[in-house]
């Protein structure tokens, strides 16, 4: 199968949940079903705004490995509803309730599939499972975060404007207004599509994928969501929060990253106790959608250490 199909269709024997959260919420869910003489499961997390597709290619890696899998679309984007008053705002009121979505689904996967239990987490999902982590030690057996978000770059205005702007804005009743420099989805936006992966032709996928159900499409942050993050930030950079994890961790940053702060995730990796930090040289933020030359070794890392 080519490279271009696996990156524009999911593998077979997937299948598709609607699960109802604590709260009434539904979150769309899925999961491939263990193969014989599987290798453990993983549960892939992604970050803001992406969705279940997006990631279909690495699924097939993972799936050639003899895992297990289960995938979701975060509240507020994907097919699991939204936050903001249109749909293309990324909104949020808060992590809290994130944080108490990944635990009823990291429950799921350990109920649906078998063990050894590994998650992989993209950006805002490494944050979040490292806030589950923290308080649900054992959970989850290794994990890798991709890009995590231990801190902001909040371009155009820089992380300290912008989390006085979103305080403000949030206490004027502007929470559900765009962020500065936000706006309406840009899938097929060529800046933003470099500050995701210098792969043009992989930056492409996720257009294809919105074409095919335009109800994936969402564009930029909120006001809310901006200072939703920086109070999680806060909450994760809390003294004996992050000392708390136990699972042993890979930890893998982009070396170009436009989205996160890098620099403050080699700071506070440095807390977690059972962590190996790298950083991936000429690498974007979206790791799993780069290059080949990056991918490739990126996804060696990742199988060793699940190995």
């Amino acid at each position: 199968m080519s490279q271009l199909a696996r990156r524009r269709a999911l593998p077979p024997g997937g299948a598709t949940e609607s699960r109802t959260m604590r709260d009434g919420w539904r979150l769309r869910s899925m999961v491939w079903p263990a193969l014989p003489d599987a290798r453990g499961s993983i549960l892939f997390i992604g970050g803001r705004g992406d969705f279940i597709e997006k990631y279909a290619e690495s699924y097939w890696h993972w799936r050639d490995h003899g895992f297990a899998l289960a995938v979701f679309d975060w509240r507020g984007q994907g097919l699991s509803g939204r936050l903001g008053d249109t749909p293309d705002k990324g909104h949020s009121t808060g992590f809290d309730v994130l944080v108490a979505d990944l635990g009823e689904q990291v429950t799921w996967f350990r109920e649906r599939l078998p063990p050894p239990y590994f998650a992989v987490a993209h950006s805002m999902g490494g944050h979040l499972l490292l806030r589950h982590l923290s308080a649900s030690p054992g959970s989850i057996n290794r994990a890798v975060l991709l890009s995590p978000l231990f801190g902001l770059v909040a371009a155009p205005v820089g992380p300290w404007l912008a989390r006085i702007i979103a305080a403000v804005q949030v206490s004027r009743g502007k929470a559900g207004d765009y962020a500065p420099g936000a706006g309406p989805a840009q899938a097929g936006n060529a800046v933003r599509g470099r500050r995701l992966s210098s792969d043009p032709d992989r930056v492409t996928d996720e257009a294809y994928w919105i074409e095919q159900n335009p109800a994936l499409r969402i564009g930029g942050v909120t006001n809310g969501w901006v200072a939703a993050a920086f109070a999680s930030i806060d909450t994760l950079a809390a003294p004996g929060v992050l000392e708390a994890v136990t699972t042993p961790l890979l930890i893998l940053a982009a070396a170009n990253d436009r989205l996160v702060d890098g620099a403050a995730a080699a700071r506070l990796a440095k807390r977690l106790p059972h962590a190996r930090v790298a950083v991936i040289a000429g690498a974007a933020h979206e790791l799993l959608r780069e290059t080949d030359a990056i991918r490739d070794p990126v996804l060696a890392r990742i199988d060793e250490f699940l190995a």
